[in-house]
C-alpha cells in the first residue's frame, strides 16, 4: 500500500504540479492546484445539501434582475472570447487537423493562454446558474445533467489551461462559446419578455445546438487528433474528450426525447 500511495504522490507531483505550464503560475482560479477542487465540493455542497435546507422554508428569492445583468453579461463574455479566438484562429492560420501548442512568450502565445483562461473563470462563473435555481426553490431543475455537466466543464477546462493553454484543444472552447452566446441570449430574452420565446420551438432548437455541438467536436476535433497526428498532447486527453462528448450527446438526446417528444410539442 505504501508504495501504491508513493507511486500516486510521484505521479500528481510529475504530471500535475511539475507539468504545469509556467505561463499560467500565477492567473487566477489556476493555483493553487487544490482550487478546482474546493470550488466545486463547495458548489455541490450547497446546491445538494446546504441551499435546499436554507430554502425550505423560505419564499423563493426574485431574483429577475440579477438574472438579467447575468445573462446579459455571459452574453457578452461568451461573444468577446468566441471572435477573439476565431480572430487570433485567422490570424495564426491553424489547422483544423492538428494544431501545435505554442509554448513560447511572443504575443500571440501569451494572447492565447489568456483566452484559454478567461475561458476556464467564464466555466467557474456558469455555476452560479445552478445557485439561481436553489434560490428561487427550482429545485427540479438542478438535475444529474445540469451538474454533471457543469462540474466537468469547470474540471476538464482547469487540467488544459493549466498544462496545455493553447493548440489543437482550445477549439472545444472556441465552438462552445457561440453555443453558449446564443444559449445565454435565449436566457436573457425569456426573462426580459418571456412571451418572446413562449414557443417551445426555441428551447428545442437551443438543445439542437448543443446536441450539434458535441457531434462537431467528436468528428473535427477528435478523430483527427487521435489517428492521425501527434498535436503536442497526449492521446488519452482526446480520448477522454471524445468519449465525454459522446456521453454528453446521449445525455442530452435523453432529455430531448424526454422533453420534446411528439405529444410534447403538439
Amino acid at each position: 500500500m505504501a508504495l501504491v500511495l508513493r507511486f500516486l504522490h510521484q505521479y500528481y507531483q510529475d504530471y500535475y504540479n511539475n507539468a504545469q505550464d509556467p505561463r499560467t503560475k500565477d492567473l487566477l482560479l489556476l493555483n493553487p492546484s487544490w482550487m478546482p477542487i474546493a470550488i466545486l465540493a463547495g458548489y455541490l455542497y450547497f446546491v445538494q445539501r446546504l441551499g435546499p435546507k436554507l430554502m425550505s422554508n423560505r419564499k423563493p428569492f426574485d431574483l429577475r434582475r440579477v438574472m438579467l445583468v447575468y445573462n446579459a453579461l455571459q452574453v457578452v463574455a461568451n461573444i468577446f472570447i468566441a471572435f477573439s479566438g476565431t480572430k487570433l484562429m485567422i490570424e495564426k492560420r491553424v489547422s483544423l487537423l492538428c494544431e501545435p501548442i505554442d509554448r513560447s512568450t511572443n504575443e500571440i502565445a501569451l494572447r492565447e493562454v489568456r483566452l484559454v483562461h478567461h475561458y476556464y473563470v467564464l466555466k467557474v462563473l456558469d455555476l452560479f446558474d445552478t445557485i439561481v435555481f436553489v434560490l428561487r426553490k427550482k429545485q427540479s431543475q438542478v438535475s444529474f445533467l445540469h451538474v454533471y455537466h457543469h462540474t466537468v466543464m469547470v474540471l476538464i477546462p482547469f487540467f488544459y489551461a493549466r498544462l496545455y493553454p493553447g493548440g489543437h484543444g482550445s477549439m472545444l472552447g472556441l465552438i462552445n462559446t457561440y453555443v453558449h452566446a446564443a444559449m445565454y441570449f435565449y436566457f436573457f430574452v425569456s426573462v426580459y419578455q418571456p412571451e418572446l420565446v413562449k414557443d417551445v420551438r426555441w428551447k428545442k432548437c437551443i438543445t439542437i445546438l448543443q446536441m450539434t455541438q458535441f457531434v462537431a467536436l467528436v468528428f473535427i476535433y477528435g478523430i483527427p487528433a487521435v489517428l492521425n497526428y501527434d498535436c503536442g498532447i497526449p492521446r488519452f486527453w482526446f480520448w477522454g474528450a471524445m468519449m465525454q462528448c459522446l456521453f454528453m450527446l446521449a445525455m442530452f438526446a435523453s432529455f430531448y426525447r424526454k422533453a420534446y417528444g411528439r405529444k410534447k410539442i403538439d
